[in-house]
């Protein structure tokens, strides 16, 4: 009797420690988020936006003062592609970019010309300037956190300038044409954050300063009529650009 009861106690504590085991609760590790991307490494993209560059221009007569000064703005479409590398230490972030662009920006303008001084000279002169392309070469420096880059970006920049003019002085008129390549410098900032491995969409804003550059048109002799007196243009070009892109990082 004595060891059927034993037995039977046995039992019952054994089936209660199974029941504890079965309500236990179970703990599960957490899931650990996705690692935020690293930014170090090559990359290509593609960016289109828009571009609004001005021309500060003054005309005047080799030797004598500028009788027309005016600004020539005007604004249109860019887009191209840009390459890269980065170098990610920490929470910053450091790389080189250049890109290249094509735009259709244009703009023409008539000289406006003080009546005083233009008027018995029958001076005039209209203008047009264009952009065909341009790009930069910059760096960049920026502070990455999770998915995101904020940068400040800044270095050189060129583009070709187009310039088309007619001058007129009385009954004689000679016109103008220049293709050049200007240079100068360029600053901005921009925001990117990566949706997809690998991908990152951004965007840019750039400011571009080419200098000022004096350009001295020479007009054709004309047989038995006096020459038309040189004509300078003195003019400073600038440029903004607003754009959006796409990058993918090797």
């Amino acid at each position: 009797m004595r060891i059927l009861t034993s037995a039977i106690t046995s039992l019952l504590m054994l089936g209660t420690a199974s029941a504890a085991d079965m309500v236990r609760p179970v703990y599960k590790a957490p899931i650990a988020p996705p690692p935020a991307p690293t930014w170090t490494g090559f990359y290509v993209g593609v960016n289109v936006g828009g571009a609004a560059a001005k021309g500060d221009l003054d005309f005047s007569i080799a030797g004598g003062p500028a009788f027309a000064s005016i600004g020539n703005a005007f604004s249109g479409i860019a887009g191209g592609g840009q390459i890269g590398y980065n170098w990610q230490f920490g929470s910053f972030v450091a790389g080189f970019e250049t890109d290249f662009q094509g735009s259709n920006l244009k703009g023409s303008l008539v000289a406006p010309c003080t009546p005083a001084f233009c008027g018995p000279a029958g001076l005039s002169a209209s203008y047009s300037q264009s952009i065909p392309w341009f790009g930069t070469a910059r760096a960049r420096l920026g502070y990455a956190q999770d998915t995101w880059l904020i940068y400040a970006t800044g270095g050189y920049a060129y583009a070709n300038l187009e310039t088309n003019a007619l001058a007129t002085a009385g009954p004689l008129s000679a016109s103008f044409s220049q293709r050049e390549i200007r240079s100068g410098w360029t600053a901005g900032a921009g925001i990117e954050v990566g949706f997809a491995p690998n991908w990152s969409a951004k965007l840019e804003y750039l400011y571009a300063d080419f200098g000022n550059v004096r350009t001295t048109w020479l007009a054709p002799a004309v047989p038995l009529l006096p020459p038309l007196p040189a004509l300078n243009d003195d003019a400073r070009l600038t440029m903004n650009v607003v754009r959006a892109g796409v990058n993918y990082r090797f």
